[in-house]
């Protein structure tokens, strides 16, 4: 894309040569006069002189990349000199009545030929130049392509028609060594335009950084195309994929196609069969379906980090730390790498401390696309914020626990041999709104490290047949790479009761229930449902829960250690009577909200909170709720 300054300013004069020697022989032949033969013989002399110090002109690089004959060259050089030269556009406007047309070039040049015209031929399907519409195209007016212009004069661009599609990787990311030069010498193996399958166990990102970085071992640029950015209509993409071919010969590159969620398409394949340049697939469509195409491709993988991946590992992070973080986080090697580098030198005052940097940075790089399909929910609850019964605390460490060893049960016990049927982690929260089940989603999540994502519901179901699976697939797909926990609130509303087939409908609504079970047995992490109506669920799901917590509505000593805690230590208190404000029969997050809403009354009044602040909040709490308030020693009126 861009060239060398010095080739540029070269080829800038070697064409404004070419154009003045075009000039004057099109001058000679239409003014009838002598000396054609001797100027033709002059420009050929300056080509060869050119030629002599290596030196290519862009129009020779475009003859020799789209095949043309020594006519169809010359009418290009014809097109782009009426753009760009003023004698030529004289010439053209005093002597061919204001318009270059083929009819008119065929009487100019050289060796002209009518099949230069036809549809097939480069100039028309590679779209060099244009033809004014409404004319038959040889009498109709015929201009340069304007992508092509600028690549004659030397000037760097990309077609404008591709902005927002296709753009330049101009540096070569850190990558999977080996998966990068395993793809660079199938690039360079010089026996057919190749075609590249990146495949493996690491993420989208991985696979295409993998992908650019072997583009520039072979020196060659790489074009990125991310498939959810491709058209749908077939003629739209048909004509966007012979411009994205034209832009990969123009710019000698290979084209890398990907998935910025890892997704797949359908539309993708298509647009793969359309193209003949250069392609490294790093994802976005079947594998399947690249077997079936036109194009025969080479696979390669790439392997998600392992330990011992970098050899800053023993230097930086203990090894039993950097087990951990890659038993938890699938990420590519170079993203480890990536992460190592940020991690501190080792401290003896805090000798754990390299270890938890490095969780936290592959955290935060495994989160993938998974944070364009679900709310990331950032809290520092803990299980001392939790107040339940015994029972329910327990059940709800048991998870934290079998989250924590599943890799020392499934893996180093293989317990997973068996098969990955079961393996996944799922847990119902039932109970009534307010009780206390996503702050307990949010201490599971806390105390094991990992980031806690609720599922939007109404992005994820959709009226239309077979895209609730697609939505569901692309988020157990970006969650896979960091096992976050999952929390999929108000739950019987996705996974309610499989009905009875009676239409269509009801078919295609029992294959989503039946695809979510798949999918969550099959999770490595954990999936926490929630719901006011357990009894709501399919009784296929519940089987295949393995725990179902209980959250009780709390009793009045529950209550008022909930009062308790709602008051941070920094907020002015005045005659709070927490075990007066457990006579009312309220939940948690109810709660919750009277002491929010109390403590902005006592902002607004610049003064504390009282006793009476929070009952007229909770006044308006149970009008809310369509419920009558109950009397509270100290609430006044």
């Amino acid at each position: 894309m861009n060239a060398p300054r010095a080739w540029t300013e070269m080829n800038q004069r070697w064409l404004a040569a070419r154009l003045a020697a075009l000039k004057a022989r099109l001058q000679a032949r239409l003014d009838g006069a002598a000396g054609e033969a001797e100027v033709e013989a002059a420009a050929e002399a300056e080509a060869a002189e050119a030629a002599d110090v290596g030196f290519v002109p862009a129009l020779e690089l475009c003859s020799r990349c789209f095949g043309l004959s020594g006519f169809e060259r010359e009418l290009l050089l014809l097109a782009a000199g009426v753009e760009i030269d003023d004698g030529l556009r004289a010439l053209r406007d005093d002597r061919l009545g204001g318009q270059l047309t083929f009819a008119s070039a065929l009487g100019l040049l050289a060796l002209p030929h009518w099949s230069a015209i036809g549809p097939a031929a480069p100039l028309r399907h590679w779209r060099l130049v244009q033809w004014a519409v409404g004319q038959p195209a040889p009498h109709a007016a015929l201009t340069v392509d304007e992508r092509v212009l600028l690549f004659l004069t030397g000037l760097p661009a990309i077609d404008a028609r591709l902005d927002g599609l296709l753009s330049l990787a101009d540096r070569a990311p850190a990558a999977d060594a080996p998966a990068a030069e395993r793809i660079a010498a199938l690039l360079a193996r010089g026996d057919g335009v190749p075609a590249i399958l990146v495949d493996g166990q690491a993420g989208a990102a991985a696979r295409r950084d993998s992908a650019v970085a072997a583009a520039h071992r072979c020196k060659v640029q790489a074009l990125l195309i991310a498939v959810e950015d491709l058209p749908g209509a077939p003629a739209e993409r048909a004509e966007t994929a012979r411009l994205v071919d034209r832009e990969a010969a123009l710019a000698e590159a290979v084209v890398v196609l990907w998935s910025r969620l890892d997704d797949r398409h359908e539309a993708a394949a298509a647009f793969i069969d359309e193209l003949r340049c250069p392609l490294v697939v790093a994802g976005g469509v079947e594998r399947s379906r690249l077997r079936d195409g036109r194009r025969a491709f080479e696979t390669v993988a790439v392997g998600r980090a392992r330990a011992g991946a970098s050899p800053e590992a023993a230097q930086r992070v203990p090894p039993a730390a950097l087990d951990e973080a890659l038993q938890q986080f699938h990420v590519a090697p170079c993203i480890v790498d990536e992460c190592l580098a940020r991690v501190p030198a080792q401290d003896p005052r805090d000798p754990q401390a390299p270890g938890r940097a490095l969780w936290q940075a592959l955290r935060e790089a495994a989160r993938g696309g998974l944070e364009a399909l679900a709310q990331r929910i950032d809290t520092e609850t803990s299980f001392d914020d939790l107040v339940l019964p015994a029972a329910q605390s327990a059940q709800l460490r048991e998870i934290a626990a079998q989250l924590r060893h599943r890799h020392t049960v499934y893996e180093t016990w293989q317990f997973a041999r068996r098969g990955t049927r079961g393996l996944g982690i799922a847990a119902l929260f039932a109970g009534e709104s307010g009780t206390g089940k996503t702050m307990a989603a949010e201490a599971i999540a806390n105390a094991c490290r990992l980031d806690l994502f609720r599922i939007d519901l109404a992005a994820t179901v959709s009226k239309y047949i077979g895209e609730t699976e697609k939505n569901l697939k692309r988020l157990f797909d970006a969650a896979e790479a960091s096992g976050a926990v999952l929390l999929f609130d108000e739950a019987d509303a996705l996974f309610g009761k499989r009905s009875e087939v009676k239409d269509s409908h009801d078919r295609y609504a029992n294959i989503e229930v039946a695809y979510l079970l798949q999918r969550i047995e099959s999770y490595r992490g954990l999936a926490v449902l929630t719901s006011n109506m357990k009894s709501a669920l399919d009784r296929a799901f519940l089987r295949r829960i393995r725990f179902v917590v209980q959250f009780p509505f709390p009793d009045e000593a529950a209550r008022a250690e909930l009062w308790r805690r709602q008051f941070p230590a920094a907020a002015p208190l005045q005659g709070i009577d927490c075990a007066a404000l457990a006579a009312m029969p309220l939940a948690g997050g109810n709660l919750r909200s009277i002491a929010v809403n109390a403590a902005f009354s006592a902002a607004a009044a610049s003064g504390p909170i009282t006793q009476r602040l929070v009952v007229d909040a909770a006044r308006a709490e149970f009008a809310k709720l369509e419920r009558a308030p109950i009397a509270v020693p100290g609430g006044g009126r």
